[in-house]
């Protein structure tokens, strides 16, 4: 029985190629959506879930007091960790890892000559406790002894063998790094793609503590992390109790602004408001947002299998009165049906991996993820699909089932059937009104997503961004006294307009948080504000074109003499304006001298960010980073000249540049890999919809045939009988816009909230909505009934 059901059902395939082509097409690009972004959530809900204690895991992080903008960070003072690892001994573990970037690694001899240099992206600073607590193996050394000393470092082994051509040979080599020999004690093995930790070289905390004060509260850098691993059965809320009576014996009295909190390990790489050594972070309502359109897809393309077969049933009622006649039951009927829908179904589903897999290095590349063909043969993988297979089956098959297998023999057999009763039509309307209302939303969507990223693009962040070259030079102290002779080299290079040097960027490239007291504060122990500190010589403000709204720029120095602060600083201080800020004595980060100027508020962090209280002054020994403006017609030669001068006077230094506009792009990675997602998403839901609606123009076509025919014969023109079969999809389209915009502006405006700074919604997304959502149904729906206005009449009137 069931070779002759699969074998019908082959040639009623065959018999009808153009709908099988178009269920298996919709079918197809639905499946192919929903595996591509199930393979995408599996990746991003995997990161941290091979780490055996994955549960008991807990970032500390600091959290602002004030519930207005409030802000969330990562980082903790460096006498947190052996602090907490005191005072709670209850405690599993503690341990502390910091993280640096673009940092110089140069390979010695025995004589300690350079023979090699390389530049890291990340270099990791972590205490030998951190090994205990996460499941990154060694393959060389101890893991609980290898970091214990000062100016040891462990390598991963795709590391140690860049560095030393084989793995083996790297333990007991040495390395120089922030101008220190280290010697290599540990081997990691080569990390798994699904970690925020990018471990690839490892400094001992040791090191890192002894040019660090170990009693400094006040200094923060939100690179310095804090872990701990509570006991399998203690709670967290107790715990976090315990943390707040911590931070007001610790924190408040140097720092009233913030207190600390405990994140779960699991909840690091979906977290935005905190961020990752990485830098990536892939939000849960991403995550949520994506689960949805993938299931929707899905869904619209069974909606549209479901419409061209329905649409294309009456072709098959002589076929179902004839079975029945000859003894079938209207449940064999049905298998039979069902049967055909899970041909389409499967042809489709095997069409989609295919696709998938060719899609892969797409999806790689667009998102940053690393997805294997392997991730498609799991059993997860293959349970999810085969479940997916069964849903869609149904939800496919069984309605055109009943309606094929519902036909009456008598009324078959003299011609007398009709699929057009009023349920059938009703609910094939809805389908079509659904399938545009989700495929409106997608468009909404991706207007407001690509205006808000254009928003970033072209924003007043404060400063100039164009043009700029940022390059790090060594800090060490023989390159310090080449500083000023360096800068005056780089001025020399035709197509340089300005030169700076700083610590930091004026935004993307950090700052140092420290604590701003004022001489009236009576209570030394509480600052009045946490300010983020750019140290830069005073060319900075030149080259950056920073606004001076009151005052002047600090003199040139060696050291801390004046300060230059923005207007949120002016304003935490409950000034009323610039001009009285100058003169004032301010104490920042232990130094005390005058406010000599003010400029204009400007950019520190990314957009999401309200603006941050700053402030600059000279540091000149600190100085690493030369901010070079130039005339982009001749970038290419002054990179080139600007690499040999490196390469002339650092010989030892690896020189790297970047363009600080296309640095601060990386702040909105996620909210261009949303817009270009839902720009994919929302094209695949219309040419999904459009098939819908051809399978329902098809079907109202061919059930009004002898009525085209009549209004032919009696006079009717080709464009009248057009707009008659087009203006009921208009209304539909109408009303499926109406349900879809409050939709979509109710969520679009929740998304944009987590942006301080944002755009408006607009009428014209919706009025750009409606207007591409006509054109193109009319597109569609245009052919069809072109063709049947076209028709002879008499063909359709010849029964009569």
């Amino acid at each position: 029985m069931f070779k002759t059901y699969l074998k019908t059902a082959w040639r009623n395939l065959q018999q009808h190629k153009s709908n099988s082509f178009i269920n298996i097409a919709g079918l197809t690009v639905g499946f192919a959506a929903f595996l591509l972004i199930f393979l995408v959530i599996q990746y991003e809900q995997s990161f941290e879930d091979f780490h055996e204690n994955k549960n008991e895991i807990y970032r500390v992080v600091r959290i602002g007091r004030a519930k207005e903008n409030r802000e969330y960070r990562t980082g903790v003072p460096l006498p947190v960790t052996q602090a907490i690892r005191s005072n709670f001994p209850q405690l599993k573990n503690v341990a502390a890892i910091s993280g640096d970037n673009d940092v110089q690694v140069s390979i010695t001899g025995t004589d300690g000559s350079v023979l090699k240099n390389f530049k890291e992206q990340h270099v990791m600073i972590a205490e030998p406790s951190f090994f205990q607590m996460f499941n990154f193996p060694f393959i060389a050394g101890n893991s609980k002894t290898a970091l214990n000393d000062v100016n040891t470092i462990l390598l991963t082994k795709d590391v140690a063998k860049k560095y030393f051509g084989d793995w083996h040979a790297a333990m007991g080599k040495t390395v120089k790094v922030y101008g220190e020999i280290m010697k290599v004690t540990g081997v990691l093995d080569n990390l798994p793609v699904n970690t925020d930790f990018p471990l690839s070289v490892v400094v001992s905390y040791a090191t890192l503590m002894k040019f660090s004060d170990p009693n400094d509260w006040g200094s923060i850098s939100d690179e310095n992390y804090c872990f701990v691993q509570l006991n399998k059965n203690a709670s967290r809320e107790q715990f976090d109790k315990l943390l707040s009576q911590f931070t007001d014996k610790y924190i408040k009295p140097v720092n009233p602004g913030y207190f600390l909190s405990l994140q779960p390990l699991k909840e690091i790489h979906f977290d935005n408001r905190y961020g990752n050594f990485t830098g990536r972070t892939f939000s849960e309502d991403l995550i949520l947002a994506l689960s949805i359109i993938g299931i929707f897809l899905l869904v619209i393309a069974c909606v549209n299998f479901i419409n061209v077969t329905t649409a294309q049933a009456i072709n098959r009622a002589k076929e179902v009165g004839v079975r029945k006649v000859l003894g079938s039951s209207r449940k064999q009927l049905v298998m039979q049906f069902l049967g055909e829908t899970g041909i389409t179904t499967f042809i489709a589903l095997l069409g989609s991996v295919i696709v998938a897999l060719a899609c892969l290095s797409l999806v790689n590349s667009l998102l940053g993820v690393h997805i294997t063909s392997a991730s498609l043969f799991t059993s997860k993988f293959i349970t999810g699909i085969l479940a997916a297979f069964v849903v869609v089956t149904f939800l496919s098959g069984f309605y055109p089932a009943l309606v094929l297998s519902g036909f009456k023999s008598v009324n078959v057999l003299k011609s007398a059937v009709t699929v057009s009763g009023n349920k059938g039509i009703s609910l094939r309307r809805g389908l079509v009104v659904f399938q545009f209302v989700i495929a409106q939303s997608l468009i909404i969507g991706t207007l407001i997503v690509a205006s808000q990223m254009n928003y970033f693009r072209n924003a007043d962040l404060g400063f100039d961004k164009h043009a700029v070259i940022n390059a790090s030079f060594p800090k060490d102290s023989i390159s310090k006294t080449k500083m000023d002779f360096i800068k005056n080299e780089i001025g020399k290079i035709n197509g340089v307009q300005q030169v700076s040097f700083s610590v930091f960027m004026p935004s993307g490239g950090g700052g140092w948080a420290t604590d701003l007291r004022t001489v009236e504060n009576t209570d030394m122990q509480k600052p009045n504000m946490i300010v983020q500190m750019k140290p830069a010589d005073t060319a900075f403000f030149n080259l950056y074109d920073l606004k001076l709204v009151a005052g002047r720029k600090y003199f040139a120095s060696d050291t801390i003499r004046e300060f230059v602060v923005n207007e949120t600083v002016v304003r935490n201080l409950g000034l009323t304006s610039p001009d009285k800020a100058i003169g004032k004595m301010i104490s920042v980060a232990g130094k005390l001298a005058p406010i000599v100027g003010v400029v204009k508020d400007f950019h520190t962090f990314s957009l999401r960010d309200a603006i941050s209280p700053t402030v600059l002054t000279a540091m000149k020994p600190q100085y690493g980073v030369a901010n070079i403006k130039i005339d982009m017609q001749k970038a290419k030669s002054v990179i080139g000249d600007l690499k040999k001068l490196w390469g002339k006077y650092y010989p030892d230094y690896v020189f790297e540049y970047g363009f600080l506009d296309k640095t601060l792009e990386y702040y909105y990675q996620q909210e261009n890999e949303l817009a270009v997602l839902y720009k994919i998403f929302s094209g695949i839901a219309i040419v999904i919809s459009c098939l819908g609606l051809y399978g329902l123009i098809s079907f109202m076509a061919v059930q009004r045939r002898k009525e085209i025919g009549i209004r032919k014969v009696l006079g009717a023109p080709v464009r009248d009988i057009v707009v008659m079969l087009s203006k009921e999809f208009t209304f539909l389209i109408v009303i499926a816009f109406l349900i879809a915009s409050p939709i979509a502006w109710y969520y679009m405006h929740q998304w944009l909230q987590q942006y301080a700074y944002r755009i408006d919604i607009n009428y014209w997304f919706f009025i750009a909505t409606i207007f591409c959502s006509l054109i193109i149904a009319w597109l569609t729906v245009g052919y069809t009934a072109i063709k049947a206005a076209l028709a002879n009449p008499v063909k359709s009137l010849r029964t009569e």
